[in-house]
């Protein structure tokens, strides 16, 4: 598959049987969508038969709901077919009215292993759920939540227009295939045009997410205030979601340096707004990293606080004397003044490289 990640250094180096839903009528997305007229969204057959119950059945449920749409949406968009969005709107906003949704929703996608299955699909709703705790961060409202999260499922539509030969590719792009890669942006915007009227900023989003606050992404060189704020945000939940996942061709950085590597590209690649919020919703050290404790153990964590982000909840899995822990030994942090976090661990460091 292609390295998002490498796409983004190379950018920066040069400068109904299967469902209720029709989604093949156009006609069928109206007025009615847009997201200033709405005031309750109504659900989906889809959701309305998920369980009550916000466990994880549920959460698996939901993200194969969406999996299966966003899959139709591309063998239609690769036939040059029209699609619908309005399950795609549905969804979203079952998700932003949902107390708690989206962030257990985060929890449940982000500690899931799907690196070498639909890795795009997955990749789209990762982003969504990254996007949507920044939008919270930034105190976004309701209306620009579903928005937000509207255009973190069509952003890299374009990506669905590119040859399989380059996409499936195990290894390093060619200069030639990278610049085949970098048209889904503007592509990506042209199939979202359609939408413009009653959601303006999904091809504007498609467009410019692959711009950087320097003037060094593509395809318009765009620099600072001239890129939208919601193509910000997606450019950067893109870029960490693509960096900490596993891919064929190589290893994924432990989440932890990957938002040091984020921070560290502050108001050059990225907004120190969008990193604020990013680091403010995300921690220090996020859902699903592992970390060392003073007292030699090693916990993965489970959750993070916002008042105190370097005293997550883990759990621990490796004993001080690296045998693998017994039982469900959950830590707060906070409540547990002598105990701290000595470093970060990747993955190739956990005891006889063991992922729990």
């Amino acid at each position: 598959m292609v390295r998002y990640s490498d796409i983004i250094k190379d950018s920066v180096k040069k400068k109904d049987e299967d469902g209720t839903k029709d989604l093949t009528d156009p006609k069928k997305t109206d007025a009615s969508l847009r997201f200033s007229a709405i005031k309750e969204f109504s659900t989906s057959s889809e959701l309305a038969a998920l369980p009550a119950e916000k466990d994880t059945e549920y959460m698996e449920q939901l993200c194969a709901t969406i999996v299966d749409y966003l899959k139709k949406v591309q063998g239609l968009v690769k036939n040059d077919e029209p699609f619908d969005i309005k399950q795609a709107v549905d969804t979203v906003a079952h998700i932003v009215n949902t107390p708690d949704l989206v962030e257990k929703f985060y929890q449940a996608t982000i500690l899931s292993k799907n690196d070498n299955e639909d890795y795009l699909t997955y990749h789209l709703i990762k982003v969504m759920v990254y996007a949507l705790k920044v939008g919270a961060g930034l105190k976004y409202s309701r209306k620009k939540l579903l928005e937000l999260g509207l255009a973190a499922l069509f952003y890299d539509i374009g990506l669905f227009k590119m040859p399989e030969k380059i996409t499936e590719k195990r290894g390093t792009l060619t200069d030639a295939e990278l610049d085949i890669i970098k048209k889904h942006a503007e592509i990506g915007g042209d199939i979202l045009s359609r939408f413009q009227t009653e959601h303006p900023m999904l091809p504007r989003v498609a467009r410019e997410h692959h711009e950087r606050e320097n003037g060094s992404g593509y395809p318009a060189q765009l620099e600072g205030n001239e890129i939208c704020e919601y193509a910000k945000i997606m450019g950067l939940v893109d870029t960490f979601d693509a960096m900490i996942h596993n891919r064929p061709y190589r290893k994924a950085l432990a989440q932890h340096f990957s938002v040091k590597e984020l921070v560290g590209s502050k108001n050059f690649l990225f907004s120190s707004k969008i990193i604020k919020a990013f680091l403010d919703e995300m921690g220090v050290f996020p859902v699903g990293s592992y970390v060392r404790l003073n007292n030699s153990e090693i916990g993965k964590v489970i959750a993070t606080s916002k008042d105190h982000p370097l005293k997550p909840t883990i759990k621990i899995t490796f004993n001080g004397h690296g045998n693998k822990a017994s039982g469900k030994n959950v830590i707060n942090l906070e409540e547990h003044p002598i105990l701290y976090v000595t470093a970060a661990v990747s993955e190739e460091e956990l005891p006889s490289n063991q992922i729990v």
